[in-house]
């Protein structure tokens, strides 16, 4: 009877394969826009900003929507001057960044000598994380630094497979 307890026991938790992948991305430059056409009338001019870093944007809720720059942030752009552009030039800031874990777990149990039955879970994005997109980028706009809730990935996903081999 003690040497059927290591046999059961490796048959439930012996055996088992695990994989994955993990995607981790810096966030993707864009271009803020002052929302005139300063230069020509054909290409709207990038905004000023006052301080600003490459980095400055960071995930923040107010009145219940996702921000990129907070109001204090947004405050400090500008529409640059007639004539001129902007001084945080073309893909100046970093957008959000991207996240996700996908993994699998699978194990064979032999039935008899010529039949076995493969289990195999899949999980996509198994820590459920968001990765928010780009915020609106016009200082003009109504929505100007919003995310508005958009996400690049998709939400938890989990199946269950089994294949019976003979």
């Amino acid at each position: 009877m003690a040497s059927d307890a290591p046999k059961a026991l490796d048959l439930i938790i012996g055996g088992w394969q695990m994989s994955g992948t993990v995607l981790a991305t810096s966030g993707r430059p864009f271009t803020v826009y002052g929302g005139v056409n300063t230069v020509s009338n054909v290409v709207q001019a990038t905004a000023d900003c006052s301080g600003c870093t490459r980095d400055i944007g960071n995930l923040v809720i107010e009145t219940g929507r996702n921000f990129w720059f907070d109001a204090a942030t947004r405050a400090l752009f500008t529409a640059a001057a007639p004539g001129s552009i902007g001084n945080t030039g073309r893909n100046f800031f970093l957008a959000p960044r991207y996240f996700q874990w996908d993994s699998s777990l699978s194990k064979k149990f032999k039935i008899t000598e010529s039949i076995a039955f493969d289990l195999r879970v899949d999980a996509r994005n198994v820590l459920n994380h968001p990765s928010f997109d780009n915020p609106t980028a016009l200082i003009t706009s109504g929505t100007w630094g919003r995310i508005n809730d958009s996400v690049t990935n998709n939400a938890r996903r989990i199946q269950v497979s089994g294949k019976l081999s003979f």
